[in-house]
C-alpha cells in the first residue's frame, strides 16, 4: 500500500501579470483536495515591509525573498527559497512548480511511490533538450514541475556555486547538476491545450501544465480558469453540458481578439515613434536615462 509522503512544494511566482492572478487560484485549489499537504509555499521578491529586514520571511504561505523577480535572478530565488525550506520544514520530496500549473497531490503522491521511492538522488520532470553556449546537448527537467528529494536539494545547496544564472533556471540547474554526475530521471506532464473543453483530458497526471498563450494563442488571463477547470475533472465536480459549452465559447472569444505579447507590440511601437521623430542624439540619451527600466520590462514581461 502506498504511504503518504512528506512532500513539501515551493510555487517559484512573482508580481508580474499573470502570476499573481494564478497565484491566487493556487491557492484556493491546492489545499483543497483529496490528500491534502499543508507544506505549500509560493517565493517571491518582498517589499521592505514583508522582509521585515530579513533574507527571507514567511507571511502565511507566501515566502518572501530579499531578492528581485528579474528573470535572471530565479536561479538566485530558487536557491534562497531552497535555503529557507531546508532551515525551516521537514520534508522528503520537493515539487517546484510554476504559477501556470496544476499539482495533483494524489497522482504525485503515487508517481512518486512507484518510481522515486527507493532511489538516492531524485531529480525529475519532463525531460527536455537544449543546447548549452558552446552548442553541447542538454539534457534538463522542465522547471514547470520539478521534483526533487531532500538529498538532491541539499547537493543543489552544497554546490551552487556552480549555478550558471546566465541561463534559465531549470536548464542552469540541469548544468549544475550534471558537473555533479547528477542527470534527470524523467516525469510526467499534461499539456492543457488553452481551452481545456475541447480537449480530453487525462485524469492521471500529477502535473497540469495550464500556460496558454505560446503554443495554443489564448490571452494568458484564461489561466486561472484553466487551473480551475482542471481542479473541477479531477475532483469529478460535474457542470452541465449548457455551461461547458458557455465557457468554452468565452475562451474561444478571449482568443479571437488575443494580440500575441501585446505588451511587448506596444513597446516596439512606442520606441520606433520616438526613433522616428527624435534626433538620434537625444534618443540615445532618453535610452541610457531609461536603461534599467527598459531591461527590468524585457527580463519580467514574459515570465512564469
Amino acid at each position: 500500500m502506498n504511504q503518504k509522503l512528506k512532500i513539501a512544494t515551493l510555487v517559484i511566482s512573482s508580481r508580474t501579470y499573470p502570476a499573481v492572478r494564478n497565484m491566487n487560484m493556487q491557492k484556493k485549489l491546492f489545499f483543497n483536495q483529496e490528500i491534502k499537504y499543508e507544506d505549500i509555499f509560493w517565493y517571491r521578491q518582498g517589499r521592505s515591509h514583508e522582509l521585515d529586514g530579513r533574507k527571507y520571511n514567511l507571511v502565511g504561505n507566501d515566502l518572501f525573498l530579499d531578492i528581485s523577480d528579474d528573470t535572471l535572478n530565479m536561479g538566485k530565488k530558487t536557491l534562497l527559497a531552497f535555503d529557507w525550506l531546508n532551515n525551516n520544514i521537514d520534508y522528503d520530496f520537493l515539487v517546484r512548480p510554476t504559477p501556470s500549473s496544476y499539482i495533483d497531490y494524489k497522482n504525485l503522491n503515487q508517481y512518486i511511490n512507484d518510481n522515486f521511492l527507493n532511489k538516492k538522488i531524485v531529480y525529475g520532470g519532463k525531460i527536455q533538450e537544449t543546447n548549452d553556449q558552446s552548442g553541447n546537448l542538454v539534457s534538463f527537467a522542465s522547471g514547470s514541475s520539478l521534483i526533487l528529494n531532500k538529498r538532491c536539494v541539499d547537493q543543489i545547496l552544497q554546490n551552487q556555486d556552480l549555478w550558471e544564472h546566465d541561463y534559465w533556471d531549470d536548464v542552469g540547474l540541469a548544468l549544475l547538476l550534471k558537473k555533479i554526475n547528477i542527470f534527470p530521471t524523467g516525469g510526467e506532464r499534461f499539456d492543457v491545450q488553452g481551452n481545456p473543453y475541447k480537449q480530453q483530458i487525462d485524469l492521471s497526471y500529477y502535473q497540469y501544465r495550464c500556460r496558454s498563450d505560446n503554443h495554443y494563442g489564448y490571452p494568458r488571463i484564461i489561466e486561472a480558469h484553466v487551473l480551475k477547470a482542471i481542479h473541477e475533472k479531477l475532483s469529478s465536480k460535474r457542470k452541465s453540458k449548457m455551461m461547458m459549452k458557455i465557457n468554452s465559447l468565452m475562451l474561444e472569444i478571449l482568443k479571437f481578439f488575443y494580440i500575441y505579447h501585446f505588451g511587448w507590440k506596444v513597446y516596439l511601437f512606442v520606441r520606433k515613434v520616438i526613433k522616428f521623430f527624435l534626433p538620434i542624439s537625444i534618443y540615445n540619451f532618453i535610452k541610457k536615462m531609461f536603461i534599467k527600466q527598459i531591461t527590468s520590462f524585457k527580463l519580467k514581461r514574459f515570465k512564469v
